[in-house]
């Protein structure tokens, strides 16, 4: 049973007539033209070159800025515990007996102390620290009576915070029966 081609576009045209009976009149077939919104659409060529030409820039120096950052943190908690260090072996002196200052058995010139004395025996005591000890007579500028019994002393405490030596040290006179009497005269 073949079908010719009259009888086909007969057919169809019968159906599309139907098709107009039905549509409303002032109908008409239209394509969507729809159009992407601005913000939707891709970037440029140029736009991604300058983003990743700022981002090659700007990277490299906010990480050097946060090492930086970190580096200098390192250096002053080194800081602190030197100063921490000195001012415990000055507390020390203070309270030590005149007689005992000048002897190295009670306070050695130089001795060794870590930034985590608990993590010495691990090995994992981070920084060293060199401590040393000096005592000097007192100054000229005493009469010779009281120069006798005043002495300087200086406690010192340096390390390597990198590359760089760093030191942190204090002084203070220590007299034989209390400071009190010399500055007051009585």
């Amino acid at each position: 049973m073949k079908i010719n081609k009259r009888t086909r576009r007969s057919k169809l045209e019968a159906q599309s007539s139907k098709i107009k009976a039905v549509r409303p009149p002032n109908f008409k077939l239209q394509t969507l033209n729809f159009e992407l919104p601005r913000s939707a659409s891709g970037f440029t060529l140029m736009e991604t070159i300058v983003a990743v030409l700022m981002s090659g820039i700007m990277l490299p120096a906010l990480l050097t800025g946060v090492a930086f950052a970190f580096s200098g943190m390192q250096a002053n908690r080194e800081n602190l515990r030197a100063t921490q260090i000195v001012l415990q072996r000055m507390e020390a002196i203070r309270l030590a007996p005149y007689n005992t200052l000048q002897d190295p058995a009670a306070y050695p010139t130089n001795s060794t102390e870590y930034y985590s004395p608990s993590g010495q025996a691990s090995g994992k005591g981070g920084t060293a620290y060199t401590v040393t000890y000096n005592w000097a007579p007192g100054p000229l500028s005493l009469p010779p009576s009281y120069r006798t019994n005043v002495v300087l002393v200086t406690v010192t405490a340096s390390w390597n915070s990198g590359h760089v030596q760093r030191a942190r040290s204090m002084q203070s006179y220590v007299a034989r029966y209390g400071i009190q009497r010399y500055v007051s005269a009585n």
